[in-house]
């Protein structure tokens, strides 16, 4: 539908490092919305016992409470428009406007901190609460929408796919907001993707995760398909939020797509994608893959950058960079496995995919990584070179 694949791109995960950054990254931290927006807390929020606690004071202002803490009791006393909850530290009851609730060990000190469990509260809020363990995060909105709301909603989604079949690049333009960095993230690629490839987009799963006068936060599970076109698109599964806007028309309009979760389904057949295209383009394309993968080895940073094209000083800085680092911080040795041009156009662009065993020495341990990735490439200058952004279609640990 929307050649989502674009969105594995990015700057910073390059062949040499290819699957270490889940190797080695710490846990993301759990992060905590109310209606789309981000709560700051005063400490990290937890978890404890498979439950996640913060720090009282935010939760509840962010909910819409005055709070007051009385701390010769020990008792959390919250009040808004409608609710008023008094809570007292080693007690088995909560009350809510007067009536008795079982805290059930929902309320905690910590590292003198005093915790409460952030479902508890916005439960007792009259909230829905929704943990997404991908981001590790926990997504608090008000009860709702009403069915003709939902219905509004997910129209957006119905509409996205009938761009998608007709082909409609404008159509599918159109159902986004002007100010979309969604869009602008993607630039011309975007419309290329729609002019060299034809997909079609089944909607697994949609809910509604946020709902607002003006803003609306879904999720779906999506199966993305190639059906046709010369360009290359590989099969994939994921998970994506959609953030919609209500335009001044009262129209929802699709402001900003996250991608959350991500599987191509169909990385080894690529290699076996081959187009046509002068030999001498083939070898030279191969060349210079091998030429970056030998300056990972000698971790030559002017040789892997002279693998590379760039289009502006600020890309090429951030590459060198990040290339400085990853060699600093690792030894690692590639070796291709599999080399295919999978698209070839314009005698000037070409896309490959590489099958490769990467071994890598980093604080003290070898890690031996087999993956499968996709790298656009250009000629410039009569020499071909590779975009400094490649795409991971699969990887793991062997």
């Amino acid at each position: 539908m929307r050649k989502f694949w674009l969105l594995l791109v990015t700057a910073s995960l390059f062949f040499a490092y290819s699957g270490m950054a889940g190797a080695a990254s710490p846990q993301k931290p759990i992060q905590v919305f109310v209606n789309g927006s981000p709560v700051t807390f005063a400490v990290d929020p937890v978890a404890i016992d498979s439950r996640t606690f913060v720090e009282f004071r935010s939760l509840f202002s962010a909910l819409g409470y005055e709070v007051d803490y009385v701390s010769a009791t020990k008792t959390i006393v919250a009040e808004s428009a409608d609710r008023v909850i008094k809570m007292t530290v080693g007690s088995k009851l909560a009350y809510v406007n007067d009536e008795q609730v079982q805290v059930d060990d929902q309320l905690k000190i910590v590292d003198s901190r005093t915790l409460v469990g952030v479902r508890f509260i916005a439960t007792l809020s009259g909230k829905d609460v929704t943990w997404v363990p991908e981001t590790r995060t926990v997504e608090i909105v008000d009860q709702g929408p009403t069915p003709e709301q939902e219905a509004a909603v997910f129209a957006v989604l119905n509409k996205l796919q009938l761009t998608e079949a007709a082909h409609d690049y404008l159509g599918h333009i159109a159902l986004f907001t002007d100010d979309s960095p969604f869009l602008a993230s993607l630039g011309d690629d975007y419309k290329d993707q729609w002019e060299r490839v034809k997909t079609r987009t089944t909607i697994l799963e949609k809910t509604i995760v946020s709902y607002s006068a003006d803003t609306a936060v879904l999720q779906t599970e999506e199966k993305n398909e190639k059906i046709g076109g010369e360009g290359f698109s590989p099969d994939y599964e994921g998970t994506f939020y959609y953030t919609l806007k209500l335009d001044g028309a009262g129209e929802w309009k699709i402001n900003n797509v996250e991608m959350i979760a991500f599987e191509v389904t169909n990385a080894e057949e690529l290699l076996d994608q081959a187009v046509t295209l002068p030999d001498a383009d083939a070898a030279a394309l191969r060349s210079v893959l091998e030429a970056q993968f030998k300056a990972t080895a000698d971790e030559d940073i002017d040789g892997y950058m002279a693998t590379m094209f760039f289009d502006d000083e600020s890309t090429k800085q951030y590459v060198r960079d990040t290339i400085k680092q990853v060699f600093e911080q690792t030894d690692s040795v590639i070796t291709i496995d599999k080399f295919t041009v999978v698209d070839y156009y314009g005698t000037d662009k070409a896309t490959i995919v590489a099958e490769m065993t990467t071994e890598v020495q980093v604080s003290g341990q070898t890690i031996k990584i087999h993956s499968i990735v996709s790298n656009d490439a250009e000629k410039r200058d009569g020499k071909w070179l590779l975009d400094p952004a490649a795409a991971q279609l699969k990887s793991e640990q062997l």
